[in-house]
Formats: structure tokens, sequence, C-alpha cells
């Protein structure tokens, strides 16, 4: 069992540039808090695991394939393994969400 506060990880520059905290971290999954600044970008990539977006706080746009989602706080995006994703964070707003693969990576 453990127990923390999501304010108390500290965030690192992971592999797509971005800041991100370390939830969970396991072959089962990995979940993962990023923070996209206003207008900040993750590129076009796939993965070949589940991955479900749950946005925190802000607004942005998730594109699943070739169709786009404009998120705000609580919204959820699924995307199935071995398909295009990218997320973007609105000009006008900073970007948080949980990103959660199952399994893990």
């Amino acid at each position: 069992m453990k127990h923390f506060n999501l304010e108390d990880l500290k965030a690192e520059i992971n592999i797509r540039g971005v800041h991100a905290k370390t939830l969970v971290n396991h072959k089962n999954t990995t979940i993962k808090n990023l923070l996209l600044k206003k207008g900040e970008s993750i590129p076009t990539h796939q993965v070949p695991v589940d991955v479900t977006f749950f946005v925190l706080e802000g607004k942005g746009q998730i594109t699943i394939d070739d169709e786009s989602y404009p998120v705000k706080a609580n919204d959820i995006v699924l995307c199935p393994p071995n398909v295009p994703m990218s997320v973007k964070a609105d000009d006008e707003s900073p970007l948080s969400f949980l990103n959660i693969k199952t399994p893990g990576i």
C-alpha cells in the first residue's frame, strides 16, 4: 500500500519532451500525469498498449487516428493499441491529464 499526493510528486521531462509525474510504473499499468504548457503539444506517435487519457485541468485537443476531440476537465478519451495519437494544449490554457497505459510499458 502506498499513499501520496499528486502535488508532492516531482515532474521530470519525459521522452516526448514534456513534464511528467509518474504515479504508477509496473508491468500491469503505467500512470503518468502529463503537464503541457499553453500551446505545447505531444507529436503524433503510437504505442503497443491501450491508452486512457483522463483530463484533470485545462483545455486542449486529443487526436486519435484521424479524429480530434476538444477536451476539458473530467473528459476521458480512449486509444486502442498501435493507433496514432497526439495531444495539444489550447493556446490560452495549460493542460494536465493522466495518461494510463495498460498493460504498463
